[in-house]
């Protein structure tokens, strides 16, 4: 895929966050999960910055990702997720409500792959809303580090308590007989 074509598709992606950013309501996880085609928990395993043709203004963060577990969607276990912004040389940038994401750190994330024939690249659905990092807690339980752009965070809970929450909330409709109710 072209790199303009990559970032035009990231930009109208992205507008929703910007919206998010000029003070709308946060979401729910039934919000975010809608969009979603995968809801992972994944690990951080590297980043690069991507400048094409040394245009800082082109310039995508690109973190290689190891997917540990499947809540919704199936696909490959090794994932990219771009964003856009990042860091080069002198040059800093990122979009305003985007998720910071680190190697090495294991998070939740809310995936878009919008392109069939790269279903291994994919963007945050809702940009700082689709990741909450995940950490182990007490008695070995990981907790996930909702955001506050997440109805009802910052708030801490039980990564089997989100998952549940999640499934409820992308639960096909129920089947019914024609003609019965």
């Amino acid at each position: 895929m072209g790199s303009l074509r990559l970032l035009g598709l990231m930009i109208v992606l992205g507008l929703p966050a910007l919206a998010g950013a000029s003070g709308l309501p946060p979401q729910t996880l039934a919000e975010l999960a809608g969009p979603s085609d995968r809801i992972v928990l994944a690990r951080v395993v590297d980043q690069r910055v991507n400048v094409p043709n040394g245009n800082v203004r082109q310039m995508t963060t690109i973190s290689r990702l190891e997917v540990l577990e499947e809540y919704r969607g199936q696909g490959p276990r090794a994932l990219e997720l771009v964003q856009l912004g990042g860091r080069s040389g002198l040059w800093e940038s990122h979009l305003a409500g985007d998720a910071k994401i680190a190697a090495g750190e294991t998070a939740l994330m809310f995936l878009r792959c919008p392109d069939p024939k790269a279903v291994e690249r994919c963007v945050l659905v809702g940009q700082g809303a689709g990741k909450h990092t995940v950490t182990e807690g007490a008695q070995g339980r990981r907790e996930v580090e909702l955001t506050a752009r997440v109805k009802g965070g910052p708030v801490r809970r039980s990564l089997d308590e989100v998952v549940d929450e999640i499934r409820r909330a992308t639960l096909p409709p129920a089947q019914q007989e024609r003609g019965k109710r």
